[in-house]
């Protein structure tokens, strides 16, 4: 080795021991509670002293990754929940459960049930969010909805409250499908085989939680301008298959980028995509809007973080344009809504802009998704054969 490699590969040794250094220091400095998530963080600590370790732990690692939480540990402890109804609360433990947050959303509600009764969910529970839209009076109606009500204004902390409190009452160590209500939830094939199938083989394979990514559904004309008189899911047939970037974030845990918006409002909108919602959860989960906690060994282990099912969102229907100002006027959202102001900006300029564009997918059968650049295609075509060796 000459003297001059000599000199380079000390100064990459300088470097390298500086950064750890650097991170000890700020570790050392966020544990002493001298920095203001250090102090979020002793705070939390007390006021959840009275829960169950593994469910201290799950909440102390939120507040790490998500900030402060103190929506979600005030709505938690004070129990606010109430049970409208609970049409049997002895459902077998191996048949699933779909979980969904709304307000004023009873259009999509309606679609998103029928939806997902074809692919053999036979338990819904929903949380009304004080709806004046007539989507509380139309789940109550439903046999197949146990239905719960918040008086609370929303967060997405105090939805995760929310939803700790009503699995609180549903139980644990089973699947649910965690979805909002804008999404329907979709796997190729699954016009051959029910969720329940799908499952079966999630559990052969050891899997306990997977990636489905968020796909934007849009219409083929300018934003907010579609027919709102129509089914919005014949209207908004069309979706990116090539725009798509995954990669592994935190605690393995994927990230998915780039997509329809990412594509029409630039780069600044690279919001994470990934959701996890078909998941086995235990008496110490806590699902938040992205990840599912805790993420620790065990959880690595039995999280698939290749995408083998996706979301279909329905997030830019005529309506929405309201929920957008709302959400500006709040700024309840992620990051105080910033990205809806983003939106909302470009939209304002452009009247006409429009998510289709030559290499927009239209949505014909679930076989549609495989085109989907991130898509786990070795996967299904495992599923698929399966299935045929069953008949």
């Amino acid at each position: 080795m000459s003297g001059n490699q000599i000199e380079v590969f000390a100064v990459l040794v300088l470097v390298e021991i500086a950064k750890y250094i650097k991170l000890l220091i700020r570790r050392t400095i966020q544990s002493m509670g001298l920095t203001k998530r250090g102090r979020n963080y002793y705070s939390a600590r007390r006021a959840i002293e009275g829960l169950d370790t593994s469910l201290r732990k799950s909440i102390c690692q939120y507040l790490y990754i998500c900030g402060n939480i103190s929506d979600f540990i005030d709505s938690y402890m004070q129990k606010k929940l109430s049970v409208e109804k609970m049409i049997d609360k002895n459902i077998p433990c191996d048949e699933l459960i779909l979980l969904c947050t709304v307000k004023d959303d009873l259009m999509r509600v309606q679609a998103q049930i029928e939806h997902h009764r074809k692919i053999g969910v036979r338990h819904f529970a929903y949380i009304d969010n004080m709806s004046t839209d007539g989507t509380f009076e139309w789940l109550k109606e439903q046999e197949d909805v146990i239905l719960f009500s918040i008086n609370e204004a929303f967060s997405a902390s105090r939805s995760a409250a929310w939803k700790k409190q009503a699995l609180d009452n549903l139980g644990y160590d089973r699947w649910y499908l965690v979805i909002d209500s804008d999404e329907l939830f979709v796997y190729p094939g699954m016009e051959l085989f029910s969720i329940g199938r799908y499952i079966e083989h999630l559990e052969i394979k050891g899997i306990q939680s997977i990636l489905a990514p968020m796909i934007d559904m849009y219409s083929s004309k300018p934003v907010f301008s579609a027919d709102a008189e129509v089914d919005f899911r014949n209207e908004y047939r069309f979706f990116d298959t090539d725009t798509y970037a995954a990669f592994t974030g935190y605690g393995s845990s994927a990230r998915v980028r780039g997509g329809a918006r990412s594509r029409l409002f630039g780069s600044i909108n690279q919001v994470n995509l990934a959701k996890y919602p078909l998941t086995k959860i235990h008496a110490d989960t806590i699902i938040s809007c992205h990840n599912n906690f805790p993420i620790n060994r065990r959880t690595r282990k039995i999280r698939y973080n290749k995408a083998v099912a996706f979301l279909l969102h329905y997030k830019f229907l005529p309506g929405d344009i309201q929920k957008f100002r709302n959400a500006i006027k709040l700024e309840n959202y992620a990051g105080k809504s910033r990205w809806i102001k983003q939106y909302m900006k470009a939209c304002e300029l452009n009247p006409e802009i429009s998510f289709y564009f030559e290499s927009s997918q239209i949505f014909n059968s679930s076989m549609d998704l495989l085109k989907i650049n991130i898509c786990d295609k070795g996967f299904f075509e495992e599923l698929r054969n399966s299935f045929i060796e069953d008949i």
